[in-house]
C-alpha cells in the first residue's frame, strides 16, 4: 500500500548579523551559496523517532537533527539562518537534485545507486534491520516471515534487501514510518522491517510489541549533497571532521536514546575520536542474518 505523504516546511528566522558572529569554524570557507542569500535547507526525517521528528511545540528535533544545527553553526555562528524540510524515502533526492533543499541529513544509506544520483558526505552513522512483530508473535527471525506480509519504507534499501534476501516473504511498502507501524497495529502486516533505533523506540512505547531478528542489512549513512557540488561538499567534510573529532555524533545519539545497553552497542559504529567509518565496509548485500 502507498500512501501520499505531505512535506512540511519549518524555518527558522535569519538575520543578517548571524554571520559576523559565526563562532564554530573551519579553515574552509562557507559555499557561496550559503552565504548569499545566508541560508541552509536541509531536508531532514520529521517521522522517524529518535533520529527525526517533530516534537510537541511543533519544532524538529531528535539525533539528526541536532547534528544538522551543529552543521549550521559552522555556516551562520547558530541555528539562524538553518531551514528544514521534512521529507521521506522517496522524495528526499528528487528535493536534493531539484534544489528544493541543499543538504540532505534523514537516514540516507549508501548505496551505488544513490551514489549515481547524489554525493556522499564522508560517513557519518550506521544503520541496521530489525522486525517489529507482535508481543505473541511466533515469529522470531526473518526466515521465519515466509508466506507472511511484511512491511518496509518505499525506496528503502530494507527494501532491496527483503526483495533479495527473503522473496519468501510476501512484501509490502509504505512511504513512512508511522504507517509502518500504523498497518501493524490495526492488523494489515505480520511485521514491519525498519532501522532498529526507531524499532526500539516504537517497541519502549508499544509493550504489546516486540523487536525480533538479528541485525542486518547494515548500512554506512552520509549526508548527501547536489551531485557535482565540490565546494559544498569540501566545506561540508571538513565541518563533519570537526565534529567527529568532538565526539558530537555519539552525544546527540545517547542525548535522545536512554537505554544504556542499547547506546552501548552503538559505540563501535558512530564516528568519534577513535571511531572511522569507510563505504568500503557498508553490507546492503550480504543476506546474513
Amino acid at each position: 500500500m502507498k500512501m501520499l505523504c505531505a512535506t512540511l516546511a519549518i524555518s527558522f528566522l535569519t538575520p543578517a548579523a548571524a554571520f559576523a558572529q559565526a563562532g564554530a569554524k573551519v579553515d574552509v570557507p562557507v559555499p557561496t551559496t550559503l552565504a548569499n542569500p545566508g541560508k541552509l535547507t536541509v531536508g531532514i526525517n520529521c517521522a522517524y523517532p529518535p533520529a527525526g521528528f517533530v516534537d510537541l511545540d511543533g519544532k524538529p528535533a531528535g539525533y539528526e537533527v541536532t547534528i544538522v544545527k551543529r552543521i549550521a553553526e559552522y555556516a551562520f555562528g547558530s541555528e539562524a539562518g538553518l531551514e528544514t524540510q521534512c521529507v521521506n524515502d522517496s522524495n528526499r533526492i528528487p528535493f536534493l537534485q531539484s534544489g528544493k533543499v541543499d543538504l540532505v541529513l534523514a537516514s540516507l544509506a549508501y548505496t551505488a545507486k544513490r551514489a549515481e544520483q547524489v554525493d556522499y558526505s564522508d560517513p557519518i552513522w550506521v544503520s541496521n534491520l530489525q522486525l517489529v512483530v507482535p508481543k505473541d508473535s511466533p515469529i522470531e527471525s526473518y526466515g521465519e516471515l515466509k508466506g507472511r506480509k511484511v512491511v518496509t519504507p518505499t525506496g528503502s534499501t530494507y527494501q532491496t534487501w527483503l526483495e533479495k534476501c527473503h522473496p519468501e516473504a510476501e512484501l509490502l511498502t509504505a512511504q513512512t514510518p508511522a504507517e509502518l507501524s500504523t498497518m501493524l497495529t490495526q492488523g494489515r502486516t505480520d511485521a514491519f522491517a525498519y532501522v532498529d533505533v526507531y524499532d526500539y523506540n516504537f517497541a519502549a512505547k508499544n509493550p504489546d510489541y516486540k523487536v525480533v531478528g538479528a541485525l542486518a542489512a547494515s548500512a554506512i549513512q552520509g549526508v548527501g549533497v547536489r551531485k557535482g557540488n565540490a565546494e559544498m561538499m569540501t566545506w561540508l567534510n571538513a565541518v563533519l571532521e570537526d565534529l567527529r573529532k568532538q565526539d558530537a555524533y555519539f552525544e546527540a545519539f545517547s542525548g535522545e536514546i536512554k537505554d544504556e545497553d542499547f547506546v552501548a552497542k552503538y559505540r563501535p559504529v558512530v564516528p568519534g575520536p577513535g571511531v572511522k567509518l569507510d563505504y568500503s565496509q557498508t553490507l546492503n548485500a550480504d543476506c546474513k542474518s
